[in-house]
């Protein structure tokens, strides 16, 4: 079972800088994501065209095989690399990444293809379960010019969505899917971290960020 970061986003409100790289209290938001995964699984993946820029990833660095096509192939790289599995597969800017959902969704995906959380109408596909078996499924969009995340969550696939209720058992804010495209939400996630920071210390456990109250 792999932890799969895709780092395709090019931070072009971040300054045009890597989101991956892009300083967040204090480290590069991709090690934020490291921190919470690396725990989980038995190795992490890391989906990226510029491989030169994380020769110090703790995993497998990958390139898309179809590059250019958006997260579906950072998928299909993603797994390729992992092999045979269920694996989970996210972005390199969701810093606050909650360990006891991402269980979790993995628990509740025994019988399944796909676990993907449903936020009211919105889904989240890259903080989500694939299993490997779907690479033919994800192969054929691509070759068809479908690169709709979308078109793969649907039959003849075995799809679970999670619904809020139950994500707010583990995740009450929802702080998970915060992802960061702009400043004003590295401010937010900058606090969210320093309090999560805090609580640890406080009580000698890893805790995971907070929305600010």
């Amino acid at each position: 079972m792999a932890g799969i970061i895709l780092a395709g986003g090019k931070g072009k409100r971040l300054g045009g800088k890597k989101k991956a790289l892009y300083s967040l209290a204090g480290k590069p938001m991709l090690e934020h994501v490291i921190t919470r995964l690396d725990p989980l699984f038995d190795r992490l993946i890391l989906v990226t065209n510029t491989p030169e820029l994380y020769s110090d990833f703790p995993g497998m660095v990958v390139t898309d095989i179809h590059p250019g096509h958006g997260p579906l192939s950072g998928i299909e790289a993603g797994l390729i690399a992992a092999g045979v599995g269920f694996h989970f597969v996210t972005g390199c800017d969701m810093p606050c990444l909650n360990p006891r959902l991402i269980e979790f969704l993995r628990k509740r995906g025994r019988d399944y293809d796909i676990v993907v959380p449903r936020l009211g109408h919105y889904i989240e596909p890259l903080h989500s379960f694939y299993r490997y078996d779907i690479l033919p499924h994800i192969t054929a969009l691509i070759s068809t010019g479908n690169y709709r995340l979308s078109a793969l969550l649907t039959a003849p696939l075995k799809v679970l969505h999670v619904n809020e209720n139950e994500i707010k058992n583990f995740d009450p804010d929802l702080s998970s899917f915060l992802n960061i495209n702009t400043t004003a939400d590295v401010l937010r996630a900058e606090i969210m971290l320093t309090q999560g920071e805090k609580r640890s210390e406080t009580n000698g456990d890893y805790e995971h960020c907070q929305m600010e109250k």
